[in-house]
């Protein structure tokens, strides 16, 4: 009789792993066109799009504002470890990072300052772009 239940027990032990990927599409935006000092923030949104949402702050998209468009791509991951059906999950591990990060900032007139990508992989991570206006 023990040793059923103790094979029952072993065969419902599992682990599981899953990604997500949210908003993959940002690996592949191109800002290569884009000049600080010269592009306008009716040319960025034009030709990029509006930035798909990843937050918010007091009620208010954080990614939107007069002085900034930020794109950003999370990669999260999550681990759990059960016990059956009835004490499910006993352990859960998660891990999110931003996976690609696009920020565009604009002068008070509306002109792109700053364009910064980074790609982050792993435990490293790359800076992709990164220019300025001239002061």
């Amino acid at each position: 009789m023990r040793a059923a239940v103790l094979a029952l027990l072993a065969g419902c032990v599992g682990c599981t792993c899953s990604r997500v990927v949210t908003n993959p599409e940002v690996a592949g935006l191109s800002t290569a066109w884009v000049e600080p000092g010269r592009t306008t923030y009716a040319e960025v949104v034009r030709r990029l799009g509006m930035p798909p949402p990843v937050g918010q702050v007091d009620d208010v998209p954080a990614y939107v504002s007069a002085e900034m468009l930020h794109w950003r791509s999370l990669d999260t991951r999550v681990w759990e470890l059960h016990f059956g059906y009835l004490v499910s999950p006993i352990f859960r591990r998660s891990r999110q990072v931003a996976a690609d990060d696009v920020l565009i900032r604009f002068d008070a007139a509306g002109v792109v300052s700053l364009v910064s990508r980074v790609r982050r992989r792993g435990d490293g991570f790359e800076v992709v772009d990164f220019r300025e206006a001239a002061p």
